[in-house]
């Protein structure tokens, strides 16, 4: 369903009773990469999964974007379902959300899970990401996708599931030019928080094959964190929640039942 929240038009979907639990994608997906999680964690708690301004069928509402802009959008959405305190699950570009807005709305936020979880891109990696802003814009979506299928899938998932591969190149190129560069460009420009400020449980998902959120990264981010729980998920790249769905929802589930 489609839901207007001040100057967007969001497409979102609302499951289940109970808690809440709100899942956020990151660069070029939208709220389909949850679809495993989503059936399996609304049987126990409210669900929302939507996409971000600028991807999947969320308006693109300006040309500029940044995590702050995000942030708000997703503070705009609770307040819309008026919903106060939540579960946020996050994906790649869309931990570094969650992780701010835990930061800027600590009372609102009863934990994080990070499924390749992000810290502050480094230099080479924002340069990387301008220059596929760039790509993007001149050339299309078709430029980047099986770069980013190459770099983000498990070898098992490449080559013993071509299928998924193929769903996942056509996720990507779905996704509108305009809203992907601009999303590469906020991604870039993201801060890393004072993870010190984060005091609710975090869980950390990674794939043991994962070549852009890898394992060191997530046990940086482990051991920054004050309350934090390291799950690694073998054969696994960076799209684990479609890679591994039953391993996510397993690890998921287990942590949200004890908060």
């Amino acid at each position: 369903m489609f839901k207007a929240i001040k100057d967007l038009q969001v497409n979102c979907e609302v499951k289940g009773n109970g808690d809440t639990v709100v899942f956020v994608h990151g660069l070029g997906g939208s709220l389909n990469i949850w679809n495993s999680q989503v059936n399996v964690c609304s049987r126990y708690f409210k669900t929302i999964a939507y996409d971000l301004r600028g991807s999947g069928r969320t308006d693109l509402a300006g040309p500029e974007y940044s995590i702050d802009l995000w942030v708000e959008d997703l503070k705009n959405l609770l307040d819309s379902e008026e919903v106060e305190r939540v579960h946020l699950v996050g994906h790649s570009m869309g931990t570094l959300i969650i992780q701010h807005f835990a930061a800027v709305y600590p009372d609102r936020v009863n934990s994080l899970t990070l499924v390749g979880g992000l810290t502050e891109i480094p230099e080479a990696g924002k340069s990387g990401l301008y220059e596929r802003s760039h790509l993007v814009s001149e050339k299309g979506m078709d430029a980047v996708a099986d770069l980013v299928i190459e770099g983000g899938l498990s070898a098992c998932s490449k080559h013993e599931n071509n299928a998924l591969a193929g769903l996942v190149r056509e996720l990507l190129q779905r996704n509108h030019p305009e809203g992907y560069a601009a999303s590469c460009k906020a991604l870039a420009n993201g801060k890393a928080i004072v993870y010190e400020q984060v005091q609710v449980p975090v869980l950390l998902i990674v794939g043991d094959e994962d070549k852009v959120t890898p394992l060191p990264m997530a046990k940086q981010l482990h051991a920054k964190f004050p309350h934090a729980k390291l799950e690694v998920i073998a054969d696994c790249g960076h799209w684990a929640t479609v890679e591994k769905p039953s391993e996510v929802n397993r690890a998921l589930l287990a942590f949200l039942h004890t908060i």
